[in-house]
């Protein structure tokens, strides 16, 4: 059976979200000790790559990792987010992929020069990292991730259940414009008969045909738990926004050498362009004079 759980059953924003393409739906399978989310993206993923030049042949993995991040986030139990980066040793230099709790997502690529090369070869010597950052602490928490064979979904799965020890299963599933997600966590029993059900219930999500995905949440858990109660959760919009500005990107030039920063002054100002959504800045002379404490303070 299929529980719809909403907390305050509102029509209009039902239809609003129904009107969406990309949504996260939280779920847990009850009297077991399963629980998890799916998510759809389409357009928020098509903004994000709006400005990015993908060779096809890392287009997939690109697209998961980007994927994967806000059904990350959407384990967090406090307000921040997190990063997914991988900085390479190759062609592919960068990728970076963020969420945060309220599912609002960016990321980049960046390469040295056009490559042939798969996605695994290219990050067999890449450090791999993901981020959590806790908005009330000022220090956030980062683990590095072994690349193993390379696969997006073996990177996630083996540090989540090694580094995180919580028991993780990722599947994905893409179509030419749409990307799909689902992820499986165990949290721990509660009795000896959930503990029992659990494990029962990890040989049908070994199963699992990712492609069935995109039926929709509430068919694809129902036709995989044909015995059991899953809870769905409302569903929460997944969302493509850069969170540049014109602050950060005062703070990002006192962070670079001095004469660096003045050296490139051309016609009494320069110009900033953000790495994710390649929007540009212009910082005046007398605004870098303030950054640098040799006139007023900015207000």
């Amino acid at each position: 059976m299929i529980l719809i759980t909403s907390k305050i059953f509102n029509p209009i924003y039902w239809y609003n979200l129904t009107m969406k393409s990309d949504l996260i739906t939280r779920f847990i399978i009850n009297n077991s000790s399963i629980r998890g989310n799916i998510i759809r993206i389409k357009n928020s993923l098509g903004e994000l790559k709006k400005s990015l030049t993908i060779p096809e042949q890392l287009t997939s993995s690109f697209n998961e990792i980007i994927t994967v991040c806000p059904m990350l986030a959407a384990t967090l139990k406090f307000k921040g987010g997190l990063i997914l980066q991988i900085q390479g040793k190759k062609s592919l230099k960068l990728i970076i992929a963020e969420s945060d709790n309220d599912f609002k997502i960016r990321g980049t690529i960046k390469l040295s020069e056009h490559t042939n090369e798969s996605f695994r070869d290219l990050i067999q010597d890449a450090i791999v990292a993901l981020t959590v950052i806790h908005k009330d602490q000022k220090t956030p928490y980062q683990g590095i991730i072994e690349v193993g064979s390379g696969e997006i979904k073996a990177m996630i799965e083996h540090y989540l259940t090694q580094s995180m020890q919580i028991k993780s299963k990722v599947f994905f599933h893409q179509t030419k414009n749409e990307s799909f997600g689902v992820l499986f966590q165990e949290l721990p029993h509660e009795n000896e008969e959930q503990k029992v059900i659990t494990e029962s219930l990890w040989n049908d999500i070994d199963l699992i045909n990712s492609n069935a995905l995109s039926d929709g949440p509430e068919q694809f858990l129902k036709n995989i738990f044909t015995q059991n109660d899953v809870q769905i959760f409302e569903e929460h919009a997944v969302q493509y926004e850069c969170s540049c500005n014109q602050e950060k990107i005062y703070k990002t030039i006192s962070l670079i050498q001095e004469n660096e920063i003045y050296s490139s002054i051309k016609d009494d100002c320069i110009e900033m362009v953000c790495e994710y959504c390649h929007k540009k800045y212009t910082v005046t002379k007398e605004e870098i004079d303030i950054i640098f404490n040799k006139n007023q303070r900015l207000n």
